[in-house]
């Protein structure tokens, strides 16, 4: 196992990002499972709802990540905004056209190019595509959180961690069992920043001595963070899981999706869990040539996974052909290595690297 935070990186970056890859994946298959029925108390129920829960990580891992590899390197403002913009913008306007027509044609939305461009501006043209706009919004901040964030002490780290507790968490608990909110103004601890710093945090945070940003070095030994790493998993899963089940059941007998939401304290917790235990077991050797390709290939599969989920649907290969237990992870495999194939053939075509 290795402990070293210099250690390579991209190692276990990109077995994450892999991991995060086919979790999203998975919420996608699973979650249709958890919102449409309403037999809570069956297996069939309970496996799409755990397979959904054991998977709602994934995007505060997507995030955490840009933050730790954005804030470990000093990008100057103009040729970030260009470059990441260039590279994100490109492929995704190529995209949300592509569902544009697709929607337009067999769902009938948008009816006209007025509600198309409406649809562009206001997001997300088609449901899996709103990380898209989260995502540009947090580049955004970067130049203006990056100053902060790479010298930040231990303590200014923990305040910001607190307050966005408080309006994530804390605000969205109060708003949905309470009924009331918290007066005071916390845009920039409201949404996504938090993951978004967590991630350099994390990943910046060392073993042994503080780092010249003043990051204190964890307390426990490495042995003691992978069994806490388990436990975030673990008990950040079952909350999510039984506690959706509690909610539906308690709350008019219908599909209740608190828990299963990204700033949630399950949701945030297990994200964090699985960050920690890939940073401190997923570096072991050197990538395998389907690892590195899949994770060059990860923002291609994203956009055109749906696109894999609604041909192998038609052709039959759907949850509900059998048992959720293990139809959701046999058309998971289906979907993951389909879209990952159709991204290489793509990017074997003349231009086909600008949109995958």
């Amino acid at each position: 196992m290795s402990t070293n935070a210099a250690a390579p990186p991209l190692r276990w970056a990109d077995r994450l990002r892999n991991l995060a890859t086919v979790m999203v994946i998975t919420i996608h298959v699973a979650a249709p499972i958890a919102a449409g029925r309403t037999d809570y108390d069956s297996s069939w129920w309970w496996w799409g709802n755990i397979y959904n829960s054991l998977s709602r990580a994934s995007v505060p891992l997507f995030v955490m990540l840009s933050g730790f590899l954005l804030f470990s390197k000093d990008y100057p403002l103009i040729p970030f905004l260009k470059r990441r913009f260039t590279r994100v913008l490109i492929p995704a306007l190529f995209w949300m056209l592509a569902y544009m027509i697709y929607a337009s044609q067999v769902e009938g939305q948008p009816a006209s190019l007025a509600a198309a461009v409406r649809s562009l501006v206001e997001g997300p043209v088609y449901y899996h595509l709103w990380f898209i706009y989260l995502i540009l919004g947090l580049y955004m901040t970067y130049p203006i959180l990056k100053p902060w964030v790479q010298r930040a002490s231990e303590v200014e780290f923990r305040y910001f961690f607190l307050l966005c507790i408080l309006g994530t968490w804390v605000l969205k608990a109060m708003l949905t069992f309470l009924h009331f909110g918290i007066g005071l103004y916390m845009e920039l601890f409201t949404n996504n920043a938090g993951y978004f710093v967590l991630g350099y945090y994390l990943g910046a945070k060392p073993f042994d001595a503080p780092t010249a940003t003043g990051i204190r070095a964890w307390s426990v030994g490495p042995k003691r963070l992978v069994w806490l790493a388990v436990a975030l998993i673990v008990a950040g899963t079952s909350i999510t899981a039984i506690g959706s089940w509690w909610g539906c059941k308690t709350y008019g007998n219908t599909y209740f999706p608190y828990f299963y939401d990204y700033l949630t304290p399950g949701v945030g917790g297990a994200a964090i869990g699985w960050f920690l235990l890939a940073r401190l077991t997923f570096n072991g050797p050197a990538l395998t040539e389907f690892e590195a390709k899949f994770a060059e290939s990860s923002f291609g599969i994203y956009f055109i996974h749906v696109f894999m989920m609604i041909w192998w649907s038609a052709a039959g290969f759907w949850h509900s052909r059998g048992p959720a237990i293990s139809c959701v992870p046999i058309i998971v495999g289906i979907i993951s290595l389909s879209s990952f194939l159709a991204i290489m053939f793509l990017r074997a075509l003349p231009g086909g690297d600008k949109v995958t």
